[in-house]
């Protein structure tokens, strides 16, 4: 077995968020995973995203994995040729008989809203899949019209995004996440990592630094009972975004995605005075029952294959993808989270 532990200090975020409903400073959370890969023979690769830690509002106090695996190693890989880099855990069986790994985690997480930050443009660029021409470019045009201060605008966007998309729980896992792609549907609908993609692509294209951001939801969230997930959490995988204000100098939450969900989810209707008072507190806050594992999009992953974004476990037998995680009884693993103390 081998054993990072992380400091205990933490640093609760200085701009903490004040929902309606009075939510916890910070929660410590236990997450377990647990792998069992269908392979039966043959050699195996398993590649798992780990979680982002040091940050202000997410720290990793303990994190600790077994394994029958001839090897095991945490690797830190580049994406998109940036300079920002991910954490995954990647484990290799020469002989796929009864494959296993457990990783057990301590997190503490708390709520936040603006994070300082330096600019970066990179967080501009037009990509494969967050694109800032064509019908995007003209969306948010159309979204912002007679503004000029960038922060305005993306409050802008995202009221528009809340407005317009819909919720398809027919979608496969959490979407494409590509943003023409969610435009030409003919009702904008989509999952979290379509809606908020949108989000991004739309910021960008009107000048705003964005991007999205990969996680689990790992508590009960006191905002709204269809956004928090405890216990089996293997499901529970979720998008957000964020958009940079040059003005503050901070990147703030944004996720449109999640106020679709609450409609949906909990039978109500845009109007409803409950999704109301959810539409400001998911702008510019984010309820710390969540994990983030990146922000990053065009992943190249440690045995050379490349990922539009990683959340999800991705398994291979020799150089066949088996499963990319989306269907946790196929790939063989579970995810079960409990909150420690709050």
């Amino acid at each position: 077995m081998r054993n990072f532990i992380f400091p205990l200090q933490f640093l609760v975020a200085s701009l903490v968020t004040n929902f309606a409903h009075a939510l916890p400073t910070a929660r410590k959370i236990d997450l377990i995973e647990i792998f069992h890969p269908n392979i039966k023979t043959g050699s195996a690769d398993l590649i798992v995203p780990l979680p982002l830690n040091n940050l202000s509002y997410q720290k990793i106090l303990s994190e600790k994995y077994d394994s029958n695996a001839a090897w095991v190693k945490e690797e830190s890989i580049r994406f998109d040729q940036h300079k920002y880099k991910l954490r995954v855990l990647y484990a290799h069986w020469n002989n796929a008989v009864a494959p296993t790994l457990k990783l057990h985690e301590i997190l503490l997480l708390s709520n936040r809203k603006g994070v300082p930050a330096k600019f970066d443009s990179y967080f501009l660029k037009s990509t494969a899949h967050i694109q800032t021409d064509g019908i995007v470019k003209k969306t948010a045009t159309e979204a912002t019209h007679g503004l000029i201060d960038p922060d305005q605008k993306a409050r802008a966007i995202y009221d528009w995004i809340v407005k317009n998309t819909f919720r398809n729980p027919k979608v496969r896992g959490c979407g494409r996440g590509d943003a023409k792609a969610t435009l030409t549907v003919g009702d904008f609908s989509g999952k979290c990592a379509d809606i908020n993609t949108l989000f991004v692509a739309m910021a960008r294209a009107s000048g705003i630094p964005a991007r999205d951001a990969f996680g689990l939801r790992v508590a009960p969230s006191r905002l709204s009972k269809s956004l928090g997930q405890v216990g089996d959490v293997s499901r529970a995988q979720h998008c957000r975004a964020e958009y940079y204000s040059v003005k503050h100098k901070a990147w703030f939450p944004a996720d449109a995605a999640d106020v679709r969900k609450v409609i949906l989810d909990e039978h109500l209707k845009l109007d409803d005075s409950h999704v109301q008072n959810v539409i400001p507190n998911l702008f510019n806050r984010w309820e710390g029952n969540w994990v983030e594992l990146n922000f990053a999009r065009n992943v190249h992953l440690p045995n050379g294959k490349i990922v539009s974004y990683l959340m999800y476990p991705q398994l291979y037998s020799g150089n066949t993808l088996v499963s990319d995680g989306i269907n946790p009884s196929q790939e063989g693993y579970t995810f079960t989270s409990k909150v420690l103390s709050h």
